[in-house]
């Protein structure tokens, strides 16, 4: 039996979760009044990759059970499938073989040997529970002084601390998010486990054994500063934008513009939340939430995107090239080669998937510009932000074209096609090599 590539099997092991997703939410305890097929198979791929676009609502439409096999999804897929199962093979005292930790590694984007991805496991697996039961604690507590029912609150906690974690941007409220506008332990909870989720495992460990080694490696370097960029980008632009908007921010009293222009800014991020309207947004601010979300987070982490290591490379590359240096550096120690070339794959690779899905939405249901590239962007940032209710109005064509970017965000383009290229060898011989004009 020939044996399957890390890509492939990753790829299968997506695909096989979303299946078993869409059959536990078909069942009849997991829903009231039913649910079609094609909307559990949506529902089910969007918290396997932890997207948060819904076409049905999650608070009404699901049963407790059906709402507890989300957030089983959600953290599936938030942590990775094949990590997940590795740590549950671990548990279960399994010994785990060599092929094993390179799957996972794969998975992981870890630059480290496959025997340092065991430890590595161990620390994701330890760091993400400490981080659930710290939100899920300040969560209950909350909704415990709003005057929920003790089982209600510590359930809602748990959901909600796992959907923000793992940067899903589900949510079982009775009444939407924007109820809790106004509320500062909810906004600054959340707005903590998107952030923490979205820095990737590498760098949340990197930060936990900064105490005793002092350093940071070049990967979080690049993690942490694009992040703190981008998120006064998204923070101050939705204050500036919104501020006196009076369908947005206008009519709010101080304290709670400045904690709406704290989620918004943050969520764009792949968390996929929302305290305001997004129909009322101006479309000032759609555009730039829009690159947010194409954006994304690190790799390595709980959301999708371009990933900001990504976009931090090509802007070294166009400074390298500015100044007319051979090599690409950053922090005293130089790139190597293989990942430039990889970058610009995943940047092109990127562009034309959003492009593409957005024209097929603008063919099939109709859509205008913005709202269909904003919707795709979300699919494949796994943002799970809507104009409105785009994503519900959609045919079976755009559902289905949204699970597959989903799909793609979530595992990244590269690994698809390399999944899909699992027989290709390297070429023996190159070619002459002869210049063309560019620029």
């Amino acid at each position: 039996m020939p044996r399957i590539s890390a890509p492939r099997l990753i790829l299968l092991a997506f695909a096989g979760f979303i299946l078993f997703g869409t059959a536990l939410l078909k069942l009849p305890y997991s829903h009231y009044g039913g649910i079609s097929w094609l909307d559990a198979f949506f529902e089910s791929a969007s918290a396997v990759t932890v997207t948060g676009l819904q076409v049905v609502t999650p608070a009404t439409d699901f049963t407790p059970f059906g709402q507890g096999v989300l957030v089983f999804l959600i953290q599936v897929g938030g942590l990775g499938i094949m990590t997940v199962t590795t740590v549950g093979a671990l548990l279960l005292g399994r010994r785990l073989g060599f092929r094993a930790l390179l799957v996972v590694r794969e998975e992981m984007e870890s630059p480290g040997s496959p025997r340092n991805v065991l430890r590595l496991i161990g620390q994701v697996a330890g760091i993400t529970l400490v981080i659930e039961l710290v939100g899920a604690v300040l969560l209950a507590a909350d909704f415990l002084v709003r005057g929920f029912e003790l089982l209600d609150a510590i359930g809602y906690a748990i959901f909600h601390s796992v959907s923000a974690f793992c940067n899903a941007g589900f949510d079982i409220f009775e009444q939407e998010v924007t109820y809790y506008a106004s509320d500062p332990v909810l906004n600054l909870v959340f707005v903590a486990l998107i952030i923490t989720g979205g820095l990737g495992f590498p760098v949340l460990v990197n930060l936990y054994y900064y105490s005793s080694i002092r350093r940071l490696t070049l990967h979080s370097k690049l993690v942490l500063v694009p992040t703190a960029v981008l998120l006064v980008i998204g923070i101050s632009s939705v204050a500036a934008l919104e501020w006196n908007n009076p369908a947005t921010l206008g009519g709010e009293p101080l304290g709670t513009k400045i904690l709406e222009s704290l989620f918004q800014g943050t969520t764009p991020r792949t968390a996929g939340f929302s305290t305001v309207s997004y129909e009322d947004l101006r479309e000032s601010t759609l555009t730039i939430q829009t690159v947010l979300m194409f954006i994304g987070v690190a790799p390595a982490s709980t959301g999708g995107g371009m990933k900001v290591t990504s976009v931090a490379l090509v802007f070294l590359i166009l400074l390298s090239q500015i100044r007319g240096e051979e090599d690409v550096s950053a922090f005293g120690r130089r790139i190597p080669r293989s990942l430039i070339s990889k970058t610009l794959a995943i940047s092109a690779l990127s562009a034309l998937l959003v492009i593409s899905g957005a024209v097929a939405l603008i063919i099939s249901d109709g859509l205008s510009l913005l709202p269909a590239v904003f919707e795709v962007t979300s699919a494949f940032g796994t943002v799970g932000l809507s104009i409105g209710d785009t994503t519900k109005e959609l045919g079976a064509f755009g559902k289905l074209l949204l699970v597959f970017v989903m799909f793609l965000g979530r595992l990244g383009p590269i690994t698809l096609f390399l999944a899909l290229n699992e027989r290709s060898r390297p070429k023996r011989y190159s070619y002459p090599e002869e210049e063309i004009a560019v620029g």
